[in-house]
């Protein structure tokens, strides 16, 4: 026995998420976003750790270049204690080296006095004892003695001051260097340390705007977030909404087709996969009517184009699509999916801006062709996707037989089926039908 499935809806189920897709993915923009900085920041703690260290370690090298310049300090001041003590013993010295030199020029005038031009055998000779040439002898000898005596002493004092003065300007020259390179160190130590500080700074001052944006994009993306869980909330009560108006309008129009027996004849899925209007024979000047694959394209003043997707269509009767935002099996997106397979550019767009955009134009129900598109819109927002809007492809004109490709009727069931003597009947109150042609 064959059964019918009557459509209880002419109209395509049109997901309510337009808004929530792009909000969602705003968020998860957000949380590329934070993430980067995360990244960024992250790094620029790195660099700061780093700096950081590097400061330390100058300041440390710092100290202890002041602490050598103390010590060298220390050591200048003792030397000085030194060098005073120094020039004070060379200053004796010197002192006692100029009384020698009197007191031996004495004893040379001594010893002259006293005969040093004559031989010790002539003052013996001419002594007038014996113990008187012994005295003569032994006052020579002092005096030679002490002149000797004098003499070294006066050699020795003179390479102590040497001595000494070499040692303090051989300090001294030790210090000066030592202490010429602290100061140079110390300089330069300063100069990193300025720039080192420099460095940090911008480091830290990069990383607070970067931190800075973080919360921005943190606040932002809390911001899409609450903005999204509004939107959703909303979008379930529309759909809501909707579903309860779906289900009042099947009501509405089981009971017109109660009252009314030719009306059950509009849009009535068999069985077998096929959809009949009424019991004419099918049309075979362009697609003949038939279950599935079995249509073929006639010929007739159609581009090859819309032949071409005409047979696309006829060719996926029968067939379930998922449904769902632009998914395949939504009415206007399977007829969009025909017509480009066969080169006819149809862009996504709304019930009626999708059209113009596309470049197609109005042509009216009196010059329907093969190839045509009618578009169920509502009068007062015809680019709105209200209940009640709904898309089918023209695939065969016989005189006043129409024959039709429609998906998703009954709404969400991403059903393709044909129709037979077909006529536009919307049946939302302020709904047309307009018929668009593409060019190609």
């Amino acid at each position: 026995m064959k059964k019918t499935i009557l459509s209880a809806l002419m109209v395509c189920s049109v997901t309510l998420t337009t808004v929530a897709l792009p909000l969602a993915a705003a968020a998860d923009d957000y949380d590329t976003k934070i993430e980067q900085q995360e990244n960024i920041i992250d790094d620029l703690k790195t660099k700061e750790s780093q700096a950081a260290a590097k400061l330390a370690e100058i300041e440390s090298d710092m100290l202890e270049t002041a602490t050598k310049i103390d010590e060298l300090t220390a050591k200048k001041k003792a030397l000085k204690e030194e060098i005073t003590k120094l020039y004070s013993e060379i200053s004796d010295l010197n002192v006692r080296i100029q009384k020698r030199e009197v007191q031996m020029r004495n004893q040379a005038r001594d010893v002259q006095v006293s005969g040093s031009g004559t031989s010790y055998l002539d003052v013996i000779i001419n002594s007038e004892s014996i113990s008187d040439a012994i005295s003569r002898v032994q006052g020579i000898t002092t005096l030679v003695n002490a002149n000797n005596d004098l003499l070294d002493q006066q050699t020795a004092d003179k390479e102590k001051v040497e001595k000494k003065s070499k040692t303090v300007e051989s300090q001294i020259s030790v210090l000066e260097t030592s202490t010429k390179e602290l100061n140079a160190k110390q300089a330069s130590l300063d100069t990193l340390k300025l720039e080192q500080e420099i460095a940090k700074n911008e480091l830290e001052a990069q990383r607070t705007t970067e931190e800075k944006k973080k919360t921005e994009y943190v606040e932002q993306k809390a911001a899409a977030q609450k903005k999204l869980e509004q939107e959703q909330a909303k979008q379930a009560k529309d759909l809501e909404a909707q579903r309860k108006a779906e289900a009042e309008a099947a009501v509405k129009l089981a009971e017109a087709q109660a009252a009314n027996p030719g009306l059950t004849k509009t849009n009535v899925v068999e069985s077998d996969g096929t959809t009949n209007q009424s019991s004419s024979a099918p049309v075979s000047e362009t697609p003949a009517s038939g279950s599935g694959n079995a249509s073929s394209i006639g010929s007739g003043k159609v581009s090859d184009a819309k032949k071409k997707a005409a047979q696309i269509a006829l060719n996926s009767v029968g067939q379930t699509n998922p449904t769902g935002w632009g998914q395949s099996g939504e009415c206007i997106v399977a007829v969009q999916n025909w017509l480009n397979a066969a080169g006819i550019r149809f862009t996504p767009g709304g019930p009626h801006s999708g059209y113009t955009q596309s470049g197609a134009v109005q042509v009216s129900w009196s010059d329907v062709q093969v190839g045509d598109v009618v578009q169920y819109e509502n009068a007062l927002s015809p680019d709105a996707w209200l209940d009640g809007v709904h898309t089918v492809l023209v695939v065969g004109v016989k005189g006043d037989q129409v024959q039709i490709v429609e998906s998703n009727n009954p709404a969400g069931s991403g059903y393709v089926s044909t129709t037979t003597g077909w006529t536009p009947s919307p049946y939302a109150a302020n709904f047309r039908a307009v018929v668009w042609r593409f060019p190609g």
